[in-house]
């Protein structure tokens, strides 16, 4: 990203960029260690009002999102985004939608035991409205806990094949059972 003399030239800037460059600019920043330049895409790019939401989290206003992007980099040593693609469409009232599906690769900050992974992946569909000026008015990020969970060291493990495969065998073991008390009943002549 290029330095910005002045605000003028960062406005004719802003015009003349498509709404997937600004897009694409602006999650790039956000997910990397460059915190130094958040304030800068926030501002420049997201409405005053602007909401940033996810999963966890739901915040409004340049500095509450700003803080959001920096805890994440104090947490985590290295965010790497692996952008698979970008897709725009118009919307009602003149916003415009610009969509980005992307692996976001969050390092871990200490490895626990030399054989688990030290970096998580996450699937996220990140998803930017535009206003009639361009600027974001919202900011979503899509993500399954599932996910999430299945890459957490040893957690994942535990869940994915112990938990999950319990649960459905309770399930399907407890429908079972209520099927036979059901078929017990109806075979039932008092």
């Amino acid at each position: 990203m290029e330095n910005i003399g002045s605000s003028s030239d960062a406005d004719k800037q802003h015009e003349t960029k498509s709404h997937k460059a600004i897009a694409r600019e602006v999650h790039n920043i956000l997910y990397s260690k460059r915190t130094d330049l958040h304030d800068l895409v926030i501002y420049q790019y997201m409405d005053g009002n602007a909401v940033f939401e996810d999963p966890l989290v739901y915040v409004q206003g340049h500095s509450n999102i700003i803080q959001q992007f920096c805890l994440l980099a104090a947490v985590f040593p290295g965010i790497t985004p692996e952008v698979h693609s970008v897709t725009e469409c118009a919307t009602a009232g003149n916003h415009h939608l610009v969509i980005i599906d992307a692996i976001i690769k969050y390092r871990l900050p200490i490895r626990l035991l030399f054989f688990l992974r030290q970096e998580l992946e996450l699937r996220t569909i990140s998803r930017f409205e535009f206003n009639e000026q361009k600027k974001i008015v919202r900011h979503e990020d899509v993500w399954s806990m599932k996910d999430l969970v299945e890459n957490l060291p040893l957690i994942g493990w535990l869940y994915a094949e112990v938990i999950r495969k319990s649960t459905g065998y309770l399930s399907s073991q407890f429908v079972a059972g209520v099927k036979e008390v059901a078929r017990k009943w109806n075979e039932w002549d008092p």
